[in-house]
């Protein structure tokens, strides 16, 4: 089994764009993956996330705005987490990248509330988990575990595979759905060779020819 760790842009496209296309690959090979979704806020990924949406980033006005629907949709997600779980946390992320992608719809509190709802998932439970001590520990992990995995660009994806014993990889950028299939088949395949071991106690990292590949 695979397990992933995506770092992205609470209301990124590209993370969006990611996690749609290892959703849809997971499904076409029969692939048993577990995906932990771990949601940062930076200066970067908003600008880029602006771009790529031809959105004008240079007022003030506009960053700010994006900042603070940035921070609601990652407290949202965390609350939902705390409350019902990594999985039901990861659909209503999913949902909200979903219904901002076409540009129709921008995000708002009470868009997220909408998403809840549909996803049985109680908005006042919700605003009670956001008032939790607990939910700024939860958000401080993340943010060391991205910090430990050198993470630098959004979205950034880091694979571990349980068959390879501490072994693992770091790709940062869009991937495209040919790097995801050389990755997972020669994964299945044991094609791998080991590179370098940081520590004495770190994992093993993995080369893969693919050009987003960074060593941890």
């Amino acid at each position: 089994m695979f397990e992933l760790f995506l770092f992205i842009n609470p209301l990124g496209l590209s993370c969006y764009q990611l996690e749609k296309r290892i959703r849809l690959l997971a499904e076409e090979l029969q692939l048993e993956i577990s995906v932990n979704y771990i949601p940062l806020v930076t200066m970067e990924a908003m600008k880029a996330d602006m771009v790529k949406r031809n959105w004008n980033f240079n007022t003030s006005i506009n960053l700010a705005n994006y900042h603070n629907a940035s921070v609601s949709a990652q407290s949202f997600y965390y609350a939902v987490q705390i409350a019902y779980g990594k999985k039901k946390a990861r659909s209503f992320l999913f949902k909200l990248q979903e219904s901002l992608s076409d540009g129709q719809r921008s995000y708002s509190p009470a868009l997220a509330e909408e998403l809840m709802e549909s996803l049985n998932i109680k908005p006042k439970k919700i605003s009670s988990t956001l008032k939790d001590a607990c939910l700024k520990d939860v958000i401080a992990q993340d943010q060391q575990l991205a910090r430990k995995f050198q993470i630098t660009a959004l979205p950034s994806t880091v694979i571990f595979d349980d068959q390879i014993d501490d072994s693992g990889l770091l790709l940062d950028g869009e991937l495209s759905d040919d790097d995801l299939l050389q990755i997972f088949q020669n994964s299945a395949d044991s094609c791998l060779e080991p590179l370098m071991q940081l520590t004495e106690n770190a994992p093993l990292y993995y080369h893969y020819p693919v050009s987003h590949l960074h060593l941890l």
